[in-house]
């Protein structure tokens, strides 16, 4: 089995995909498209072109310099890069991505080509103008849409594609044609075709289309169910003739069935036995080959359908188990971040607890410190207050009526307690006074 190329790491030339936010619902859209499905439509490209490696996380939105992305589609329903002159016009036109562009669109496109091709109608964008309108849905994805009160152009395209939104891989620009000039972002601004004038000889080639026969005019790609190509399926070239595509399971034997109509088929080892039928002589007449193989394509053609059928449902059972596989390993990893995620707060919490009660303790002893000192500076003060006073008590000519006693004993009992206040009575004016009466008696007793 062929492995993607892998390119060289070259900083300038490389750059990372980066998401334009465009797609709501990421977690449903991410890439499913492996490097072995790859290798079933690697032949639709130049044998030089580079596939960037399958990245589980990756999302269609994603834009590079390096890098653009593809959807599967085109290419199993038999499109092949670089695309036909028809189809490349509807997206230089419009100057939307190829990722943009929904199954449908495809399916209309492809049967044009065919149709341009085989039915000799010269269609183009004028015409593909007048016979569908452009609208967008969902995420700037695009789809054709009927012109009011009209039937459907083409027939057979609005079919429903499983998982196509996840389907899609990146190329390489410089590896491929005109890699370069796609577009590098998703279109997200309104599209005209205002200036496409319908001429006479415009409106003559679309009644002509519409003339065609509803089968002509139908997507006839032979795919189950919009699935990989099978192995009876056409290849659109880029000259837009068609060519056998590589069977996806690899069952050449069984390609290209023709109906016997066309042409007999002569295989005795596959011939359907009949009874002997005697003519002259006792002899048994041979049963020719085409009656014997009469319906063999036929039971060929369903036996393929029914493998191509089994092999998709299993196909699609094993990307089920992928996607199950993968969602339960990123579930796991989340648990896991949880886990240390709770862990480390844990942590950081105890540390802030310990800062805490630290903090708290050195408030308390800042608290006591500045208490104390506070106290020793008040007593500092107390006791300068009361040498004043005493110095004020011996002089006779001092009033002791201005001491702020009860000022002073408030103070002293912000201190100390209050019966420790009360223990200092002695700078009261009466008490001074009697002490200096006391004084002058004495002086005066030894004056006598």
């Amino acid at each position: 089995m062929l492995l993607r190329n892998s390119p060289h790491k070259d900083p300038e030339r490389d750059s990372p995909l980066k998401g334009q936010g465009i797609i709501k619902d990421s977690s449903t859209e991410r890439c499913c498209y492996t490097d072995a499905h790859i290798d079933r439509i690697r032949h639709c490209f130049p044998a030089d072109a580079i596939f960037k490696s399958f990245t589980p996380t990756a999302l269609s939105d994603f834009v590079s310099n390096t890098w653009v992305a593809f959807p599967v589609t085109p290419f199993t329903i038999g499109y092949t890069y670089p695309f036909p002159a028809f189809t490349q016009s509807f997206f230089s036109l419009t100057g939307i991505s190829y990722i943009q562009a929904m199954p449908m669109i495809w399916r209309v496109l492809y049967t044009l080509e065919r149709i341009i091709e085989q039915e000799g109608i010269d269609l183009g964008m004028t015409e593909l103008a007048e016979m569908y309108d452009l609208t967008t849905f969902g995420s700037c994805r695009y789809l054709f849409k009927r012109k009011a009160g009209e039937d459907h152009p083409i027939l057979k395209v609005t079919k429903n594609d499983t998982n196509w939104k996840r389907r899609f891989f990146f190329v390489r620009r410089d590896t491929i044609p005109n890699g370069k000039d796609l577009p590098k972002e998703w279109a997200t601004h309104a599209i005209s075709v205002a200036h496409l004038e319908l001429t006479p000889a415009a409106r003559e080639r679309v009644l002509a289309f519409r003339k065609l026969d509803p089968e002509t005019r139908s997507f006839q790609v032979a795919t189950q169910d919009s699935q990989e190509v099978s192995s009876a399926s056409a290849t659109m070239s880029s000259a837009g003739k068609s060519a056998k595509s590589a069977s996806k399971f690899g069952i050449d034997d069984l390609a290209n069935v023709k109906s016997v109509r066309k042409k007999n088929l002569a295989s005795p080892s596959t011939s359907v036995p009949k009874a002997p039928v005697r003519g002259k002589g006792g002899k048994k007449r041979k049963t020719s080959d085409a009656e014997g193989l009469q319906g063999f394509p036929l039971i060929r053609q369903q036996f393929l359908d029914s493998v191509n059928e089994k092999l998709t449902e299993i196909e699609t059972y094993v990307s089920h188990v992928e996607d199950q596989d993968r969602q339960i390993a990123e579930l796991q990893q989340m648990g896991v971040l949880k886990d240390l995620k709770i862990a480390d707060l844990e942590k950081e919490l105890r540390a802030t607890r310990d800062e805490a009660v630290k903090a708290l303790i050195k408030f308390d002893y800042d608290k006591h410190d500045i208490t104390q000192d506070a106290k020793v500076s008040a007593a500092i003060t107390m006791y300068k207050i009361q040498l004043q006073m005493a110095a004020e008590a011996q002089d006779p000519s001092f009033d002791k009526g201005t001491w702020d006693v009860e000022g002073w004993k408030a103070r002293l009992a912000e201190l100390e307690d209050d019966d420790d206040a009360e223990d200092i009575p002695m700078l009261e004016g009466g008490d001074a006074e009697k002490d200096q009466g006391g004084e002058a008696g004495g002086d005066g007793a030894a004056k006598e």
